[in-house]
């Protein structure tokens, strides 16, 4: 009885919507599409991926044919073939697999490789706000970050500055996605930039360049304190590291401060190869896949960079993902390293990326945890040492707005530019009424005041006010470290 009735919905179906149409149309859609065709959901048990597989694209090629012969107008072959590669990935309803269209694959290569023909910056979209409130506030481009040793910070681009134009249009209606690539071109090429910097509006023309996405940042604190940034795990990471590791050991570096906050992760045989520099002979990782005979278990070399003598702290925050926390849960289990901060991102899904056609796929194969086989996927790597950043609370959040709106932190570095710490107090002290407490008061106008520094210019570290540094910094020149029990 439910089969006679799922038939005649299906005849009531095609009849509405052949109501037009002629009875050898109507006779071919019957034929080649209802009575040829079944349903996923109807496959029976012992049905086989394979087999489910075989019969849908069957179905598919059918419905596909149809259509070919029989739509009045063009066909777009390859946005069908774009539009249902992308479809089988988005099913999968996981957020870390898909399909990369071959338009922006050219992007995805570079983002991939760390490496593009550009001026050297990051910048995100932001509002404008002006002093006189019967202007409107204007939508641009701010730069975030200048590179060293690029076109832009040649050029003396700051971050802060605001880009109003490229090649004379408007960004305003750009995504900064689509603002960075009319910055990127070939090696060579020339780009026109309008800058707003203050008050002041000019105009930069600028030579692009290849360039390499700096993902270390290395330095020492003091006479024996050795700091190292990973911005992120890519491909020219480890070889980066390595380079900063010698120097740092050259210059006296007794005690290592690795900061990893914010690190999205990336490559993985990165993370892994990293660990190997400061681990001997201990595991590293254990990746999972749908077949359990193809299972990993990754064991450090014997052959270490980093003396074990060197005191190392780590720090992470929620922005800690992926193979960053491969890394963080290799050096945490293996005694290694004290990690110091918040609890990290909790991404414990690897994903095999590869070109597909013209464009690329994501797709997850494995899932990963730590030596000890802690989950590390939706769980997070804990820290050792918990230790919150300094931020917004609730209750502050219009002072911090008024505050903001009123541009009393770059008025005050206008009249005050050298960047001191009677500078920072200061600032709090002038503002001490405005309802922020005075440690966030001084972490606003100290970012401020870093902002406009060239890059080149900026401190390696904060270990006075930035709270998660400072603590690794007095850990590791602590005698007592009872804290963490090893």
């Amino acid at each position: 009885m439910k089969k006679l009735v799922t038939i005649l919905v299906l005849v009531l179906f095609a009849s509405l919507l052949f109501a037009n149409g002629t009875p050898e149309e109507q006779r071919e859609f019957f034929e080649n599409i209802v009575y040829n065709s079944q349903k996923p959901n109807t496959a029976t048990k012992a049905s086989t991926g394979s087999e489910i597989i075989s019969r849908d694209m069957a179905t598919l090629e059918r419905l596909y044919q149809y259509v070919e012969r029989n739509y009045l107008y063009d066909i777009d072959y390859s946005a069908v073939y774009e539009a249902m590669a992308t479809a089988l990935f988005e099913t999968l309803n996981d957020k870390y697999s898909y399909y990369v269209k071959a338009e922006k694959s050219a992007d995805y290569a570079e983002e991939v490789s760390g490496s593009y023909g550009g001026v050297g910056i990051y910048l995100s979209k932001t509002y404008v706000e002006y002093q006189n409130p019967e202007v409107e506030a204007t939508l641009y481009a701010v730069i975030s970050q200048v590179f060293p040793n690029t076109p832009s910070s040649k050029a003396g681009l700051m971050s802060g500055d605001y880009i109003i134009e490229i090649n004379g249009q408007s960004v305003v209606e750009w995504e900064a996605t689509e603002c960075a690539k009319n910055l990127k071109g070939e090696p060579g090429t020339a780009v026109n930039l309008t800058i707003k910097r203050g008050s002041t509006v000019f105009s930069v023309d600028l030579i692009r360049e290849k360039i390499i996405v700096p993902t270390v940042d290395s330095g020492m604190l003091d006479s024996n304190t050795g700091y190292l940034r990973i911005l992120e795990f890519s491909r020219g990471t480890y070889r980066s590291i390595s380079d900063a590791l010698d120097k740092l050991s050259a210059q006296g570096m007794q005690k290592l401060i690795i900061d990893i906050r914010s690190n999205p992760g990336g490559d993985v045989d990165s993370a892994l190869a990293i660990a190997d520099m400061f681990i001997s002979e201990a595991d590293l990782l254990n990746l999972s896949y749908k077949d359990p005979s193809r299972n990993i278990h990754y064991k450090a070399t014997s052959k270490i960079t980093v003396s074990p003598d060197v005191e190392i702290a780590i720090l992470t925050d929620g922005g800690t993902a992926s193979a960053a926390e491969i890394f963080a849960a290799a050096m945490r289990d293996n005694s290694r390293a004290v990690l110091i901060g918040t609890k990290t991102y909790g991404k414990g899904v690897m994903q095999l990326v590869s070109a597909f056609g013209d464009g690329y796929i994501s797709l997850t194969t494995a899932s990963f945890s730590g030596p000890t086989g802690e989950e590390i996927n939706k769980e997070g790597v804990q820290p050792d040492i918990e230790v919150k950043e300094v931020y917004v609370e609730e209750d502050e959040i219009d002072a911090y707005n008024a505050l903001v709106d009123s541009r009393a932190p770059l008025n005050f570095i206008e009249k005050n530019p050298e960047y001191t710490d009677a500078n920072l107090k200061k600032f709090a002290a002038e503002n001490a009424g405005c309802g922020l407490r005075e440690e966030l008061l001084i972490i606003i106008v100290r970012n401020e005041y870093i902002y406009k520094m060239k890059y080149e210019d900026r401190p390696i570290a904060d270990i006075k006010y930035d709270v998660a540094c400072k603590t690794a910094y007095e850990y590791l020149h602590s005698k007592d470290k009872s804290v963490v029990n090893f």
